[in-house]
């Protein structure tokens, strides 16, 4: 079996957006479970009530997150968790603040308003809906991934967030995108979902994977051993991980 040790963890939310910590906190936590990294990822500005309220925030950040990176003996990285709010794979961050981050997490959540008011009604819409109809989720699923890989193209993209869990996608064929731009697919274990099937994706097409806690209190930063079991479960190659030891 492959041993994957992992050095980092990469999305993290802080009080900013919906988190229940600081920053310090998360910090904290993530040097007292040996970690070499942590990000902190706010939710984008887009996603209704747990959003960041302006992006200057993330800029603000990274003047916090060189101070912690001293006072903890763990690199911090000042990044996001931007939404998807177009079907052409615009991001709810400024591409001039986007550019300044450490970190670029994108993904898909149904609490976020797209570009324009009819994509609202045509696509955020039904993926609300696509909570209790699979019909709909299954309708929604290749628009979907269309919009996660234009942005992957469009876009400097570090990792996907949780692929498949808020609005259903194809992962196999967002495998093949994220091959292709080096975006790492997400295996997140702050949600109960199938996460197999994006394993089994990546190691198909070539994706990088990443390990992430989501931690919404600082108690649960750097709790990745489930994350580690699956991937060694799979024999997923430590190169392949990004925050994995190799």
């Amino acid at each position: 079996m492959t041993r994957i040790n992992l050095f980092a963890d990469w999305h993290t939310h802080t009080r900013l957006s919906d988190g229940r910590g600081s920053a310090e906190d998360n910090v904290r936590a993530a040097a007292g479970r040996g970690l070499q990294e942590v990000a902190i990822t706010d939710h984008g500005p887009g996603a209704l009530f747990i959003g960041v309220k302006s992006p200057q925030i993330y800029l603000d950040l990274k003047e916090e997150a060189r101070r912690l990176s001293w006072d903890y003996s763990v690199r911090v990285l000042a990044g996001a968790e931007a939404n998807v709010i177009s079907q052409d794979g615009a991001l709810d961050i400024p591409e001039s603040v986007l550019g300044q981050l450490d970190l670029v997490i994108a993904g898909l959540h149904f609490q976020a308003l797209a570009e324009t008011p009819g994509e609202t009604l045509g696509w955020v819409v039904p993926n609300n809906l696509a909570r209790v109809s699979r019909s709909i989720r299954e309708r929604m699923r290749n628009t979907n991934t269309k919009a996660l890989q234009a942005c992957l193209h469009r876009h400097r993209v570090d990792i996907v967030s949780h692929p498949d869990l808020m609005m259903a996608v194809d992962v196999d064929e967002l495998a093949r995108a994220c091959a292709g731009t080096g975006a790492a697919m997400e295996i997140n274990v702050g949600h109960n979902y199938p996460r197999e099937p994006v394993v089994l994706a990546a190691l198909k097409h070539g994706a990088f994977l990443a390990v992430n806690s989501d931690a919404h209190y600082p108690a649960t930063v750097g709790d990745l051993a489930y994350g580690a079991a699956l991937l060694e479960r799979f024999n997923v190659p430590p190169e392949q991980v990004k925050n994995s030891l190799h």
